[in-house]
């Protein structure tokens, strides 16, 4: 009995107008969109106010713990920074979660295009950097003394560090999917990224070998540039032009690698192939 398996290369999309095709796509991101930041409230009664609260509060509980320890005066220059170190751990490891993906299960490959999820999880990672920034700029401008308009910017620059991780994670579903063990591995990688950035210090009150190793940390110039953008104590003049260009390139890089293995790694977990 001959056999017929369905997979990326004969499944062909019918010609049709782009147009029409390019928003029934953006119709479907919002339905992921949706349904993921509903299953993050549901059975709550402030909704989607939690989605602000939930890293607004654990920031502030670990900006009065380390202010404390590090006797700085500038508690923004901290602030900001803790809110990109977890801003990096939650785009982390949740864009490299296998279980996330098989989540995704309920959007089978050949009903929704992988445009579709790749659109809906940039949504989402927007959004999420939207969510726990605007707690984060609010503190910044009503109680740290910090201008607006930074505070705001802030928030873009956060979107970015997220974004830049979530590529991160991507390239790393190819491990977890088949070692799924790896995932808490990353997860203890975006731990440990708390002590090996400067997030309690300034990169300028680093030397030798500490400071070398920081100049190819990318969270380095996401939690300077924040610090630049917010008004806060910052170091970024100490950074070479050379290595936020790195970051940014590698950055796309790892996007764009990591969105054409997610195509593929869905047609490996469907069960039609």
């Amino acid at each position: 009995m001959d056999v017929t398996t369905i997979d990326s290369h004969g499944c062909n999309n019918v010609p049709s107008n782009p147009k029409i095709e390019f928003h029934r796509d953006l119709l479907k991101s919002a339905v992921v969109v949706r349904k993921d930041k509903y299953n993050q409230t549901v059975g709550s009664y402030l909704g989607f106010v939690w989605l602000i609260l939930d890293p607004l509060v654990l920031t502030l509980v670990y900006l009065f713990v380390f202010t404390i320890i590090s006797h700085r005066e500038d508690a923004a220059a901290i602030f900001v920074a803790l809110g990109i170190i977890r801003g990096l751990q939650r785009a982390l490891t949740l864009s490299s979660s296998p279980l996330s993906l098989k989540a995704q299960r309920g959007f089978p490959i050949e009903r929704v295009r992988t445009r579709v999820l790749i659109m809906s999880n940039t949504t989402i990672v927007g959004l999420d950097a939207f969510f726990m920034g605007i707690g984060i700029a609010g503190v910044l401008t009503l109680f740290l003394g910090k201008s607006l308009i930074g505070a705001l910017v802030f928030i873009f620059v956060l979107f970015l560090n997220n974004l830049w991780w979530h590529s991160v994670g991507l390239m790393a579903l190819n491990v977890t999917y088949v070692i799924p063990d790896f995932h808490k591995l990353l997860t203890y990688f975006g731990m440990a990224m708390f002590f090996v950035s400067p997030v309690l210090y300034s990169f300028s009150l680093t030397s030798g070998l500490h400071r070398t190793l920081l100049y190819y940390n990318p969270a380095t110039y996401f939690i300077e540039l924040s610090r630049y953008v917010a008004g806060s104590e910052h170091s970024i003049g100490l950074l070479p032009i050379e290595g936020f260009i790195a970051v940014g390139a590698v950055g796309l890089i790892l996007l764009g690698a990591g969105n054409l293995r997610l195509d593929k790694i869905r047609w490996n977990m469907s069960n039609r192939s």
